[in-house]
């Protein structure tokens, strides 16, 4: 093969490469179809170039030099197209005017198979096969000079707010199409015209403008002309953290927020199995979907982060699964600030208590002045019959019933010291760190609290089982217990019976919060954990309450049932595990 063969020939197989390769990118894009078909077609011109010049006769070299007009004669209508579909969308009016281009360009077509007036000769050169243009040559010419120059301009008025990125790339973009259309037609068509017939090199020109889109992606990440590429720079731009497993659960790629999110790059997570960064007891099922799953994940430092996890399923165009997208949201600032919501109820619920523990305190400290002042009284009777014998029975009745007196204030005083520190201990938000604690005691200190809010004739009866002491945050497990007591109470009105009864089931202990009220309406029995919700008057509550109860049990790895029956009463079942393994590390310790 002479030397000269292999300049269309590269020129062949490259425009195919590069054809395909932006075909590939996003062969749904329009614009992306176009900018492939471009240079498929330049590939189509250069092979038969290639054909033409191993032929041995002038008919067969004049048949492929006619077959090969199907890759450059629309190259002018065809640029325009691709020029205003990535610059905007096309209107109607210009699609139609696009539309008559490409019918001219067809009678080009036409002339050229049926007519001499496009190639008026073919001879041989000291390159292969050439050709004398016709007259009719200089014509197309000037037509495809005018599609292309009419594709630049609108081009250019549509990148004046583009960013500097998509100018230069547009910028070299424009450049490449003048510079192909400058040898092209100088080799093929000028020159001739002139008496000068050197080496074609029109499909060298063309191959290096598509060259030149490959370099912009290489350049810029992206390409003007493979708007596909744009899903990956997208990816590196969300917020969230995103990765593709496969379907034995091993990661296949992850963006850039995902690695942050782990502490690692995105080529050390691939081939990583989730499962190893998923807390312990927490299985992913690659075979369903899940949306919004909250769990801690491991990072590859040992560390933990609090994420959001969703997943959908990736099938293929048959419909059959090919892996997993996995979605993680960093949710660590939403577990902040739950954490201070909590606290924040816990301290509206020692607001709504206030007027109650002072009434509480007053009432000991009440008597307890009283009967101190009493017992100075007697205690001065007692000094003035001491020393007067006759009366020495007297004098002991005087004595014991002081002994009683004192016995009772000590009492009181014991009373009141037991509910501010109760309080004391619900109102501290720094101790919520994990620690043994015994349920009957904390549910004692919480019947302490609310009968302070309780009417007088609402009874609280204690039916606990022996249980053991189990892992926990005693504060916030008490708020749990607080909250559904008074909202047991709420239920009652002025008269009625709660019942704390505590138990042990396999490996769950359990408390029971029972009462005999109005009970909660089948209706809104399925909403009373939401948010927001609440059957109360404005101003007496958030509906914060349970939905927050709810979150803390299950945070300790536990549940919440509540069964209720209109007139009936409601019971709370609230189950916890007693092996502090199966309970979530706590936000502040996370």
């Amino acid at each position: 093969m002479p030397l000269y063969q292999l300049v269309p020939l590269a020129a062949c197989i490259a425009s195919a490469v590069i054809a395909t390769a932006i075909f590939a990118r996003d062969a749904a894009n329009h614009s992306n179809r176009l900018a492939a078909l471009l240079c498929a077609g330049v590939s189509l011109w250069a092979l038969c170039e290639v054909i033409w010049n191993s032929r041995s006769d002038a008919e067969s070299a004049r048949f492929f030099i006619r077959c090969s007009a199907v890759g450059w004669i629309f190259l002018g209508p065809h640029i325009l197209y691709l020029l205003r579909s990535i610059s905007g969308e096309v209107p109607p009016s210009t699609r139609r005017t696009i539309t008559y281009l490409y019918l001219v360009a067809a009678a080009f077509l036409a002339a050229n198979w049926l007519t001499p007036w496009m190639h008026r000769e073919v001879f041989s050169t000291g390159f292969g096969w050439s050709y004398a243009p016709g007259w009719l040559h200089p014509i197309y010419l000037a037509f495809t000079v005018g599609c292309i120059i009419s594709g630049l301009v609108s081009g250019w008025r549509a990148y004046p707010t583009a960013s500097p990125g998509e100018k230069a790339q547009a910028a070299w973009l424009g450049g490449g199409i003048v510079f192909a259309m400058i040898v092209a037609s100088s080799t093929d068509l000028l020159l001739p015209l002139a008496g000068y017939y050197p080496i074609h090199l029109g499909t060298t020109a063309m191959t290096v403008f598509g060259a030149g889109i490959a370099w912009g992606f290489h350049r810029y990440g992206y390409s003007l002309l493979a708007p596909g590429t744009f899903a990956g720079e997208i990816l590196e731009t969300l917020p969230n953290g995103v990765a593709m497993l496969r379907l034995d659960g091993r990661i296949r790629s992850a963006n850039g927020t995902m690695a942050r999110l782990l502490e690692a790059t995105p080529n050390q997570l691939v081939d990583v199995s989730i499962q190893q960064l998923l807390p312990p007891g927490f299985a992913l099922d690659l075979t369903r979907e899940v949306t919004e799953v909250e769990c801690q994940m491991c990072t590859l430092e040992s560390g933990r982060v609090s994420v959001s996890i969703s997943s959908k399923i990736l099938c293929d165009r048959q419909g059959e699964p090919i892996g997993l997208v996995l979605v993680i949201r960093d949710v660590r600032e939403v577990v902040a600030l739950r954490s201070r919501l909590v606290t924040s109820d816990r301290l509206a619920a020692v607001g709504e208590l206030a007027a109650g523990i002072a009434h509480e305190i007053n009432n000991p400290l009440a008597y307890v002045r009283s009967n101190l002042s009493l017992l100075r009284r007697h205690w001065q009777d007692i000094g003035v019959e001491i020393p007067d014998m006759r009366a020495p029975g007297r004098a002991t009745a005087l004595l014991a019933e002081g002994k009683e007196i004192i016995d009772e204030s000590l009492q009181g005083v014991d009373r009141a010291v037991a509910i501010v520190r109760d309080v004391k201990g619900l109102s501290h938000a720094a101790q919520n760190e994990l620690e043994m604690a015994n349920i009957n005691a904390l549910l004692d200190g919480v019947a302490r609290m609310a009968a302070s809010q309780l009417p007088r004739s609402v009874k609280i009866e204690k039916h606990y089982a022996t249980v053991p002491s189990i892992g926990c945050a005693p504060q916030e497990l008490q708020q749990v217990f607080l909250n559904l007591v008074i909202n047991a109470g709420q239920a009652l009105g002025e008269s009625g019976e709660i019942r704390l009864i505590t138990g042990l089931d396999g490996d769950d202990l359990f408390v029971r919060i029972e009462d005999d009220g109005c009970g909660i309406p089948p209706e809104v029995a399925d909403r009373i954990f939401d948010p927001f919700f609440t059957t109360k008057a404005v101003g007496e509550g958030t509906g914060l309450g349970l939905g927050i109860a709810l979150d803390i049990v299950r945070r300790h790895g536990g549940s919440i049932e509540a069964e209720s029956s209109p007139g009936d009463g409601t019971c709370f079942l609230v189950r916890l595990p007693i092996d502090i393994d199966r309970m979530e590390p706590h936000p502040q310790q996370a």
